[in-house]
């Protein structure tokens, strides 16, 4: 029970950071690498996602988000006649730093952790559906263009199976409300 006590401190603490809390949209193309492009035959993919902004200290901020990425069906490399695709739900959490200390305006970094809910099916000559809840890490920069408009480039690591892992780029812009 002893360490259930700090996170239900920090739990009830969130509504007193969340008066100052900034609600926004991000929307991303989707490059996949590796595994997951050989799966789709190198086919973009597209995501979106709601968040709330809450800062934490001067420069810094936590983003929670839900949302999701779907990359549609793609010939998948070595099995002629399979067409792959693959989605996800996403509920992860961004911690941005700006290292100017003036979260409205300049550069950033930031990093994500969370959990996806991955979904690969299959259709053609190798039919296949794969559904998995995995951890997911993503990492970049930023750049708050204005008090409303940013803009971000992060890499993504998600294992899917033991012998498929989803790694790629993210390029995509937020807008707060």
């Amino acid at each position: 029970m002893r360490l259930h006590r700090p996170s239900l401190l920090l739990l009830a603490a969130l509504p007193l950071c969340a008066q100052d809390a900034t609600f926004g949209l991000k929307v991303h193309g989707l490059f996949p690498m590796s595994d997951l492009r050989d799966l789709t035959n190198g086919q973009l993919g597209l995501g979106g996602h709601l968040f709330v902004e809450i800062p934490v200290g001067e420069g810094l901020l936590f983003r929670p988000t839900v949302g999701g990425q779907h990359i549609p069906r793609g010939n998948t490399l070595g099995l002629a006649g399979t067409k792959t695709s693959v989605s996800s739900l996403d509920f992860m959490v961004d911690v941005l730093w700006f290292p100017n200390d003036d979260a409205k305006r300049g550069p950033y970094l930031v990093g994500s952790l969370g959990g996806h809910q991955w979904r690969v099916s299959a259709t053609g000559t190798s039919p296949s559906a794969t559904s998995a809840t995995r951890i997911g890490l993503a990492g970049g920069v930023g750049y708050q263009i204005s008090a409303h408009l940013g803009l971000e480039a992060k890499g993504f690591w998600s294992p899917i199976e033991k012998n498929l892992t989803a790694t790629g780029l993210i390029l995509g812009a937020t807008w707060r409300f």
